[in-house]
């Protein structure tokens, strides 16, 4: 009978040629191993590999003598390669020379930290000490890896190894120019190589030359993929190159059916994850030619329904392309759930942002370098700046992009990438103009400016002073949020936006304590806290839902007369988390440890400007001594048991007042200085609610403890707070009114953006998916206002305004009133001339420590409704 033979292809890749070479090699084919790469490298002679697989098949054929010549030859090329190394010390070994072998299996073990073990199993020892910073670059930490290798370099100066892996650690923590100077250092003898060739080629975006060259020495970008990993290549990889049939490629033909994915599951091979696996095939049984002719059909089968290979960025193409959008966002969650539980069980550090958002979410360290050595001296500037960069390194081993940026300091203002700013003024104006001019740059390149964080207090990096809309003491209203906005805009700002802030008095001590406290944050350090009596987190085992742990890890404090609406607020976060009044509670009663050892503390007390205390106030008015306002905490009493780890939200006026204090009188900045991560609170009056619905600070708060209850940062929860806020306030009122506008532009967060009450199960979705279309004005419309007099107000009207003033502001109930009338935007549109009235009112209320504080409320009529009854915290 006679066979068929099929006619075998015209050219092959030379990927699938390389991986039967190498499944030749495992099942002890070394003769047809040898022909088939002596093809291979004629096709290909300048390819490192090839020079490795001779190496190997000599080896193995027992000709340890030439083997050692051909692993030399490949290390010319690519001294990084372990294999080639790891082989060498085998044939050294071989050939009796003992010692030497040793010293190579080092440089193996060196180069391969990770997979050393597989290397010679039980005799290979661990990296060595110079290693560690290989083995965190293997790992993905660049920024801990930048740190190890400059040790090792300041060690070892004459390593050209260490400084390549050294270049590469810097590229990938965004020190490019520090990356480009170190490049300049290495031997010219080094600089053909491959390693340096593809350090050369990451660097510069234009180098098709280089990067030509580099294809030409790792044909299937197998190397290039090794050297990178685990980060993908900076340039896209071409598919491997076709390599013309010869007949020295039929010893290995059989073997093209079983490569790589039977290989990795038959023989358990070490095999490059990030290779692509062949559908697994059986060989047919036969002569030799039926059995070449039958391998060859099935691999055309596979070529007609599998794409041939292209560049990263296409497979990501193919991948996703076809899917379904709830699908890909599948996917994505997915994704996220493994990122954090490699995190849970130490693999890696948590991600700040999403992975879909980590690559082009950037945060700028804002600050005046001219200011701060003003305000701390050399010495104390010197210091806060060493601590800056290590907190910037922490949030770059997170997977955020961080800048130091000095306002008068050129250099600082050169990012990465060419992306770059001229000094400005330090006035606010001119930093906020800065800070778009940053963020423009960012766009250009893909990336995002999501976060801003200012590093000093108002003397070193100004608030802005805006228009106060409310008839109250406050001149104007300073804040924070025109930093965070690339236009006019400030309502509803664009980003993130923080401070740390100095303290008054020239001692750099709540600086640098704030930023250690950030720093060790991000490596993973926590305070012991409620949560240890909470379920242990076990990786594998199911979690509780963040929210059943939150009623142990927050608690509240608030005055008796605003209990209601605080319930109200602390039970988006904890419906069952403790809630203190004052009174009862007072400064002299208070049990600390009751509050103590929580994630989160809200409150929701009085404050006033210039003063250190927070107050309470009864729920019932008394006349006399007994309406005296009793203090309900002092600075004093905050400390490192209290606040350590947490987040403290203060609704309280004045609550962050910054100017003339110190952490000796003021209850936030002495929580900063006591290891809180951050702090929310007012620069001016707040005004809030006396029930429900929420309106003001309580609103506002509410909004960003939900977000929190979910594991959101702070800094991401008050920055969403506000969008929903605003939009919230718009369905009720048709636009945002005095009250409104003040709580959106007043509330500062100072301390870590990135302080979370815990931390997520996963980041189920990307940030710009959640994004919510902001159909509300970010910019204060001007709206015509008359000023009545009572005589000129609806008789109605003034006294239902006097009938809820006597329950909530007794004192003022009899004095005259301030009232202004606006066109409702809602009844304009309807040409409905009814204005709302605004009755607005004023009080002092002595305290218990012989102080007075001012207290206001407005009060808004609109038609025949009281729509709103709006008090100062």
């Amino acid at each position: 009978m006679t066979t068929t033979v099929k006619p075998l292809p015209a050219t092959v890749d030379a990927e699938q040629v390389r991986s039967a070479i190498e499944l030749a090699l495992r099942l002890g084919d070394p003769g047809a191993a040898w022909r088939a790469t002596h093809a291979l490298l004629r096709a290909f002679p300048d390819a490192v590999v090839p020079r490795v697989l001779l190496g190997q098949a000599l080896l193995d054929a027992g000709n340890a003598p030439v083997a050692v010549d051909y692993f030399r030859r490949a290390l010319r090329l690519n001294p990084f390669d372990a294999v080639a190394w790891g082989g060498l010390a085998g044939a050294l070994a071989r050939t009796g020379q003992q010692s030497a072998a040793a010293a190579t299996l080092s440089r193996a073990v060196f180069h391969d930290p990770l997979g050393s073990e597989a290397l010679a199993p039980g005799v290979a020892d661990g990296p060595p000490l110079a290693g560690l910073g290989v083995v965190y670059l293997r790992r993905g930490h660049a920024d801990l890896a930048v740190a190890e290798l400059a040790v090792a370099l300041e060690r070892y100066p004459h390593r050209d190894d260490l400084r390549l892996y050294y270049i590469e650690a810097l590229r990938r923590s965004g020190d490019l120019a520090a990356a480009r100077h170190h490049g300049a250092l290495v031997a010219p003898a080094y600089a053909e190589r491959l390693p340096a060739l593809l350090v050369r080629a990451a660097l510069d975006d234009h180098a098709v030359t280089v990067r030509r060259r580099c294809a030409e020495l790792d044909p299937d970008g197998r190397l290039t993929r090794r050297f990178f990993a685990p980060e993908r290549p900076p340039w896209p990889i071409p598919p491997p190159p076709l390599v013309r049939w010869s007949e020295e490629f039929e010893p290995v033909g059989a073997y093209l059916p079983l490569a790589s994915g039977q290989k990795a599951q038959a023989l358990g091979s070490n095999h490059d994850a990030g290779e692509p696996a062949l559908p697994i095939q059986k060989r047919a049984v036969g002569t030799p030619q039926a059995t070449h002719g039958a391998g060859w059909q099935g691999e055309n089968r596979q070529h007609a329904s599998r794409p041939a290979p292209h560049d990263d960025a296409g497979a990501r193409q193919r991948t996703t392309g076809d899917l379904p959008d709830h699908a890909l966002k599948d996917f994505i969650a997915a994704t996220e759930q493994v990122r954090h539980r490699l995190a849970d069980i130490g693999a890696a550090p948590r991600p700040l942002v999403p992975w879909a958002d980590g690559q082009a979410f950037t945060q700028v360290v804002l600050s005046s370098r001219a200011e701060l050595q003003r305000r701390l001296g050399a010495d104390g500037f010197a210091a806060v700046d060493r601590r800056l960069q290590q907190y910037a390194q922490a949030l770059r081993r997170r997977g955020l992009a961080a800048h130091i940026c000095y306002c008068d300091d050129e250099a600082s203002l050169r990012l990465d990438d060419g992306i770059m700013a001229e000094p400005v003024r330090g006035d606010a104006g001119g930093l906020r103009d800065l800070v778009r001019t940053l963020s423009g740059a960012l766009a250009e390149h893909g990336r995002e400016l999501g976060a801003v964080l200012i590093v000093g207090g108002d003397e070193v990096v100004p608030f802005h002073r805006l228009p106060n809309p409310i008839p109250d003491d406050d001149v104007v209203v300073l804040s924070d949020n025109p930093y965070a906005s690339d236009d006019p805009g400030y309502l509803v700002p664009q980003r993130i936006v923080a401070r740390l802030p100095e303290g008054d008095g020239g001692d750099s001590s709540l600086l640098l304590a704030q930023l250690d406290r950030l720093t060790a944050y991000h490596y993973g350090s926590r305070p012991r806290t409620r949560a240890s009596r909470s379920p242990i987190s076990l990786p594998g085992l199911r979690q509780p839902h963040p929210i059943a742990t939150m009623d142990t890890l927050s608690a509240g404090y608030c005055a008796e007369i605003w209990h209601e609406t605080s319930r109200a607020v602390l039970d988006a976060l904890a419906p069952a988390a403790p809630l203190r009044s004052s009174p009862p509670l007072h400064a002299a009663n208070l049990d600390l440890r009751d509050l103590g050892g929580r994630r989160l503390l809200y409150m929701n007390l009085h404050g006033a400007a210039g003063l250190p205390n927070f107050y309470g106030q009864p729920d019932a008015v008394w006349p006399g001594a007994a309406t005296r306002l009793p203090v309900a905490l002092r600075p004093d009493q905050v400390d490192a048991d209290l606040v350590d780890g947490a987040l403290l939200l203060s609704e309280a006026c004045y609550g962050v007042e910054l100017a003339g204090r110190t952490a000796r009188t003021s209850i936030p900045l002495r929580a900063l200085a006591s290891g809180a991560l951050a702090v929310v609170g007012a620069t001016v009056n707040a005004y809030g609610s006396l029930a429900t619905p929420l309106i003001g600070a309580d609103l506002l708060f509410q909004r960003m403890l939900a977000h929190l209850a979910r594991g959101v940062p702070v800094g991401r929860a008050l920055h969403q707070a506000r969008i929903e806020f605003a939009q919230e306030m718009y369905r009720r009122q048709g636009f945002l009114d005095d009250v409104d506008i003040k709580t959106l532009i007043e509330f500062v967060l100072l301390g870590d953006p990135w302080g979370a009450t815990h931390e997520p199960v996963a980041a189920s979705r990307s940030w710009r998916e959640e994004r919510t279309i902001v159909a509300v004005e970010r910019m204060p419309k001007p709206r015509p206002k008359a000023v009545l007099d009572e005589t000129e107000a609806p008789r109605e009207a003034l006294r239902r305004a006097r009938d809820i003033l006597r329950r909530v502001l007794p004192g003022a109930a009899a004095l005259p009133l301030r009232i202004t009338a606006q066109i409702n935007p809602r009844r304009q549109r309807k040409s409905d001339p009814e204005r709302d009235l605004t009755f607005s009112a004023r009080e002092s209320r002595p305290t218990a420590d012989g102080h007075y504080l001012a207290h206001a409320a407005h009060i808004t009529i609109s038609g025949e409704a009281v729509v709103k009854v709006a008090m100062t915290r």
